[in-house]
């Protein structure tokens, strides 16, 4: 059962992906917990000391730069999707071809090994968590292609395995940018270069909205959370184990329906209308 989260930078996918699985494996569910994080991004069980805010810097920002090439050495010592992992990536940056070379060569990369990633877990019987996965990528390829076509956004999606269950998160824009700055600074300068700047990110909200209408009208199964606090984050986590306590009883039967679901701050489920 694989579990995909996406939203705009700064709305708290990872930290809630890893909220979920813990909650899962105190519940006694198998999770596989595939993060895609900054290195600026600390698990809740890391210090923030300053005598040690340098040196974890350095860390992560090494780990960012040798973990690519560590996955994709691990493509190339099992051969046999590369084709198929390569041709995900190519067939997505054809359809929204980000303006910078650049950004075109990373995205290639990056979606090759999300493939591998996907796939490769694909057959997996206990539950699989992505803080980001293929449609956060398309996300990111429509905001560097400058042309928020929904056409083209539904035709990606259309490419892309689909998950068992997709989690839309989001925040108000002020939250978000103030997440966001709180970022950059703890960034190194490294890092900093690699990231879009805060307005950038910021724009990213609108092709979410397009993106989750278009899933919607795909029939996808989208739960959409707002996590502002630790309050709010405990509440979508509750949801968010219901719903998926609900599609393995639903597989078990053999009953999945699509299920469109919003929760507010204090987590009570909304029909979702206006998505």
């Amino acid at each position: 059962m694989i579990i995909e989260f996406f939203g705009p930078p700064g709305a708290g996918k990872t930290t809630l992906a890893r909220s979920l699985a813990a909650r899962l494996r105190e519940r006694d569910y198998t999770v596989d917990l595939v993060l895609s994080h900054r290195p600026a991004e600390r698990s809740p069980s890391e210090n923030s000391t300053p005598s040690t805010s340098a040196l974890r810097k350095i860390s992560f920002t090494a780990r960012r730069l040798t973990r690519p090439l560590a996955e994709v050495v691990s493509m190339i010592l099992r051969p046999r999707g590369i084709s198929r992992d390569l041709g995900t990536a190519l067939n997505l940056i054809n359809i929204l071809p980000p303006s910078n070379p650049l950004s075109s060569l990373r995205l290639l990369q990056y979606i090759s090994r999300l493939s591998h990633a996907w796939f490769g877990r694909s057959a997996i019987a206990h539950v699989v968590l992505f803080d980001q996965a293929f449609v956060q990528a398309i996300c990111s390829l429509t905001l560097l292609c400058g042309i928020a076509d929904e056409a083209m956004i539904s035709y990606a999606l259309d490419l892309v395995p689909e998950p068992d269950l997709l989690v839309r998160l989001d925040a108000p824009t002020g939250l978000l940018e103030e997440r966001l700055r709180d970022r950059h600074d703890l960034g190194g300068r490294i890092e900093r270069l690699l990231e879009l700047d805060v307005e950038t990110s910021l724009r990213s909200r609108s092709i979410v909205d397009l993106l989750h209408e278009s899933l919607r009208r795909k029939g996808r199964n989208v739960l959409s959370i707002s996590s502002l606090d630790q309050e709010s984050l405990a509440a979508a986590v509750e949801q968010m184990e219901r719903q998926i306590v609900s599609i393995v009883e639903q597989r078990k039967r053999g009953t999945i329906t699509p299920a469109h679901v919003e929760t507010d701050i204090s987590g009570h489920s909304l029909l979702n209308h206006s998505l």
